[in-house]
């Protein structure tokens, strides 16, 4: 509302009694982004400190203000708006909210001494919230020396809806102050060489005030920080799903490791080398069958011949085809007829009667070795 009646005037000048956070909450904030400058008169000391880090380009006063001068005891509540002088407000927040109270004594001073430099010059706007001294501060204000072209001043008991501004009232009508707006915290005052201001507040804020609300709002603050607790909630969601798929990336590659392991033993143990010529022959007798199944009978019976015959001239698959046609005894009178024609008495004799007693030693350790992995392997 301030803005809106005010936004053309450039470089103005405001004083902002109780001002608190120099950028949370702060009425000051975005006039003095636009160039504006004034007095903020705070007496927390923290609030001061970081008032004076903040704005190092305009004066901080950290003392009270009444309507006399001396020093007075302040309850402090930490990281609140709520520090007050009245001990009954105090003692409420205490005892409703739990809040802790430090008290100080701090300087007082009346607004007309505090504020003795900016007497007679243009004063844009002058706030007030003291929690519950509103009135003593303004009976300390010299109201013919310093005219704020608009008041806004706190009007509710702190932290609550119930108004409370009967007794401080009359002081700015009979200064020829008008009332113009009440926004549920601050009633809005206008003077009355400044009337046309009050157009001004004639309509609540709305959508053509061309304003934007930002994080360090009230209104945003609560908005903002769900959407924090929510996105840090989703960031350590992420990050264990993450560290999940990374375990079991881990878990499958020493799965690999273990495989690999297991496999070059397999390689490089005595039963797969004593057992290479059974494969080698077991994959042949596949690819024969496969070729035998497919081609006429007449062709079928001749390739087994000759494939017989060929077998007979290599003593090693000699000796491996033994150990494999002993233990298909169906397989071995089929080729015993079928080679037989061509192999002649000797052919026949190899492939009906051939027993491992009638091996070489070694071709008889072969041949028990190859029986007992095929029949280890049909178990």
């Amino acid at each position: 509302m301030l803005w809106r009646a005010l936004k053309h005037v450039e470089k103005g000048c405001y004083v902002d009694v109780g001002a608190q956070h120099p950028v949370i909450d702060s009425v000051s904030k975005a006039f003095h982004e636009r160039g504006w400058r004034g007095v903020h008169i705070e007496p927390v000391p923290e609030y001061a400190r970081l008032l004076r880090q903040d704005r190092p380009d305009e004066t901080v006063l950290e003392v009270a203000l009444s309507d006399i001068e001396g020093t007075l005891e302040l309850n402090v509540i930490a990281e609140t708006g709520l520090s007050t002088a009245v001990d009954a407000y105090a003692q409420r927040h205490h005892t409703e909210q739990g809040f802790d109270c430090q008290r100080i004594r701090v300087p007082v001073l009346t607004l007309k001494s505090a504020l003795q430099s900016l007497a007679g010059k243009d004063v844009h706007w002058l706030k007030i919230d003291v929690e519950g001294l509103e009135g003593q501060v303004l009976k300390g204000w010299d109201s013919q020396a310093l005219r704020p072209w608009v008041m806004v001043i706190e009007a509710t008991i702190p932290n609550s809806t119930a108004t409370d501004y009967a007794s401080w009232d009359p002081i700015l009508t009979a200064a020829n102050y008008q009332f113009v707006y009440f926004d549920g915290l601050n009633r809005f005052y206008v003077a009355t060489e400044h009337a046309g201001l009050a157009l001004a507040f004639s309509t609540p804020p709305n959508v053509f005030d061309d304003v934007m609300l930002t994080a360090n709002s009230t209104i945003c603050r609560e908005l903002v920080t769900s959407y924090l607790a929510r996105e840090n909630e989703l960031t350590a969601q992420t990050e264990v799903r993450v560290a999940q798929a990374e375990v079991r990336v881990a878990q499958a590659k020493a799965d690999v490791v273990q495989i690999e392991g297991h496999f070059r033993d397999v390689l490089n143990s005595s039963s797969w080398r004593v057992t290479m010529p059974l494969r080698l022959v077991g994959g042949e007798l596949r690819r024969v069958k496969a070729v035998i199944s497919s081609a006429p009978p007449r062709f079928s019976k001749s390739l087994l011949r000759r494939l017989g015959l060929w077998v007979l001239r290599h003593p090693m698959l000699e000796q491996a085809a033994l150990g494999v046609l002993d233990l298909m005894p169906g397989v071995r009178h089929r080729l015993h007829h079928i080679v037989r024609g061509s192999a002649g008495t000797a052919g026949g004799v190899w492939i009906a009667a051939r027993k491992p007693g009638d091996l070489s030693p070694r071709a008889a350790r072969i041949y028990t070795d190859l029986k007992q992995t095929i029949s280890a392997r049909k178990n």
